[in-house]
């Protein structure tokens, strides 16, 4: 089975050129590759300008472009003339999906949900403005569900995400076999999230009360396109960690090629834009995650540049920059008002201390007790909002309101609580079996050796901890997000390590 395309020098390059990086075979991607990029590039963008895919319209229609992007991945390729320098040779794709792990357990992870929804243990019944669940006569043995309606979240909707961000991660997997196209993408996320980020702040600066001035319904703590502030937070936070990445990458290989210029600045720029948004957003756990990673992010340059041995190294430059970035979002943070989103932080032991902490609380007990009830095969998927009122009735703080009204809760706010709740541990295991294998792919590859791979790996993990006190990554638009910038960072990695390949070892950076 014939291996990648893998670009050659031109032979007659001089050695300065070569050292420079300078010389490349211009060999253009297949168009079945230009092609997977396109379609991802507009899935991505898509999601978060979909009003971060809230709504079962947005979900399908990223399921589409999904599968779309899988037929696109899988479609045996030709390389002839100057696709092939060395010869021609058609590319067959799907023995490589066939290695990958995480397609057999997203595989069996869908069929899971798949047997759930069809083996009903429950099903929601509504009298007018009452409902209550009725028992079904189920199989035991099986994994069972709960019967609901799709527009109010059921298994069939949920598989609908699942399969949608399962399908993108296995097209880009197998489908990719160049940095360029890794590049393009990631790049456009950059810039589709600087201009979220910039009408977010606009929409802060001049006070809009709608989303995008005219889209009415929203709640009042909307940021940007996301009705729910946390979750634009969590979704630009998952921004700057590619900003970052993409900017520390390249000032290291302006650095090693001695290049006179690099996109560098213009990265930094837009992770300054990007942070400034997060910190306007009035996310409590936003803010304090990003600027964990800042201090991150500072840190490991430091130490880097103080470590290197390669190539021309000035520590008080390095301080000057730091303090110069510092200094800008120090300025950022006066013009635009930003003291009032740090007032939010005092909010957290004063008047909403019971419902931002103590409601979080019993409802994450109340959840693990839920779990508890089923904990190998769960309710099912999209089961929580339905069965969760049957438990929250045990803790009054979080049951009932002024006017004896009814606390109705679509998620627990602990991801990983709700998620237990709803698969059980079988299948919960199944999506962090795959991620596990992905981390322990970028360590075997060499990951924490690069500073800017080190980074984003790092950053993958702020969405992760913001799952832990709300509910990010039951957000189409975030965990797709997340999960397609898993898939490249690896095939990022894997790439630049290969023997003969373009890229270099990131241990030898």
């Amino acid at each position: 089975m014939p291996s990648y395309p893998v670009r050659s020098p031109k032979p007659k390059a001089n050695i300065v050129q070569a050292f420079r990086g300078e010389v490349r075979a211009v060999v253009p991607l297949h168009s079945l590759e230009r092609a997977l990029v396109v379609v991802a590039t507009i899935q991505l963008c898509f999601l978060p300008w979909a009003f971060g895919a809230r709504t079962s319209w947005a979900q399908l229609v990223s399921l589409g472009l999904s599968i779309l992007a899988f037929t696109l991945a899988m479609w045996p390729r030709r390389y002839d003339g100057e696709l092939a320098p060395d010869g021609d040779f058609t590319l067959h794709t799907w023995p490589r999906l066939l290695r990958f792990p995480p397609f057999w357990l997203g595989l069996a992870f869908v069929a899971y949900i798949v047997i759930g929804a069809l083996n009903p243990a429950y099903e929601r019944v509504s009298n007018g403005s009452v409902w209550f669940l009725k028992p079904l006569e189920h199989v035991d043995w099986l994994p069972s569900g709960l019967d609901a309606p799709f527009d109010r979240m059921n298994a069939w909707r949920t598989l609908t995400i699942v399969a949608a961000v399962w399908l993108l991660a296995c097209s880009l997997w197998t489908g990719i076999t160049r940095r360029a196209a890794i590049h393009t993408i990631l790049t456009a996320l950059v810039v589709n999230g600087v201009a979220l980020a910039l009408l977010a702040i606009l929409q802060k600066v001049t006070g809009a009360e709608k989303i995008l001035w005219f889209v009415s319904g929203a709640p009042s703590y909307f940021h940007g396109t996301f009705y729910y502030k946390n979750h634009a937070a969590a979704y630009f936070d998952l921004i700057a960690v590619v900003t970052a990445g993409l900017m520390i990458w390249h000032h290291i290989r302006g650095l090693r090629h001695l290049e006179r210029s690099s996109p560098s600045p213009v990265f930094a720029f837009g992770f300054i834009v990007i942070g400034a948004c997060v910190f306007m957003s009035a996310s409590r756990t936003g803010m304090i995650l990003l600027a964990a990673y800042i201090v991150v992010l500072l840190t490991t340059y430091l130490v880097w540049r103080a470590r290197r041995q390669a190539g021309p190294s000035n520590p008080i430059l390095s301080g000057l920059a730091a303090v110069a970035v510092l200094g800008f979002i120090a300025a950022a943070a006066f013009f635009l008002n930003l003291d009032k989103s740090i007032d939010q932080f005092k909010r957290l032991t004063k008047e909403d201390k019971q419902w931002s902490i103590e409601a979080r609380i019993q409802a994450r007990d109340a959840t693990y007790e839920m779990f508890l009830d089923q904990p190998l095969t769960g309710w099912g998927a999209g089961s929580f909002r339905h069965a969760f009122p049957s438990h929250q009735q045990n803790y009054p703080d979080i049951y009932r309101g002024p006017g004896r009204r009814y606390f109705f809760w679509e998620h627990a706010h602990n991801d990983y609580v709700q998620a237990l709740a709803e698969f059980g541990v079988i299948g919960f295991a199944f999506p962090v079996l795959a991620l596990l294998w992905l981390v322990a792919k970028l360590c075997r590859l060499g990951a924490l050796g690069h500073p800017a791979f080190l980074l984003m790996l790092f950053g993958l993990g702020l969405p992760l901890a913001h799952s832990w006190v709300d509910f990010p990554l039951y957000n189409a638009c975030i965990l797709t997000t997340f999960a397609a910038i898993t898939v490249m960072l690896v095939r990022w990695v894997e790439l630049e390590v290969r023997p003969g390949g373009a890229g270099v070892p990131a241990g030898r950076i």
